[in-house]
């Protein structure tokens, strides 16, 4: 696992304790590890029909994007015609309350290759559901220059 994500994972399990999942209430930004934050994206889990709004892009997934997809849902994104797989993953994070881990690279319609390792990180709402995912997209040339 790549060191800014594991700095994200201690905090995560921190916040998790004995629970099954961390409550999005006890979620402060102010506490992510410095490092992880151009990395991380805010993501609302939306029900009826289910849909995935990106609340917050860290300035990594800006720059790969070549824009702020901040509003925008996760079938309104470039995928790289991989979206059955995200949505899928992203599906696996909340449903199954697991943390989702996935390398993958795409072309982005902007020409850039986008390389990254993502970890998708669940978190209950005040009605004991997933309302939150946390993402960690790592872009390698990023992380690297």
């Amino acid at each position: 696992m790549h060191p800014i994500a594991k700095a994200f994972d201690r905090y995560w399990r921190r916040l998790k304790g004995d629970r099954e999942v961390p409550r999005f209430l006890d979620f402060n930004i102010n506490d992510v590890p410095d490092e992880a934050l151009p990395y991380m994206s805010l993501v609302q889990v939306e029900n009826h029909p289910r849909r995935f709004r990106y609340r917050l892009a860290g300035t990594s997934v800006v720059a790969a994007y070549g824009r702020d997809i901040t509003g925008l849902c996760l079938d309104e994104l470039d995928t790289g015609g991989k979206y059955e797989a995200y949505v899928h993953n992203f599906n696996q994070a909340t449903d199954d309350r697991i943390v989702n881990r996935t390398s993958d690279e795409y072309e982005l319609e902007n020409g850039r290759l986008y390389r990254f390792d993502g970890h998708l990180y669940p978190f209950e709402g005040v009605r004991g559901d997933i309302s939150r995912i946390i993402i960690l997209a790592i872009d390698d040339w990023q992380a690297n220059h």
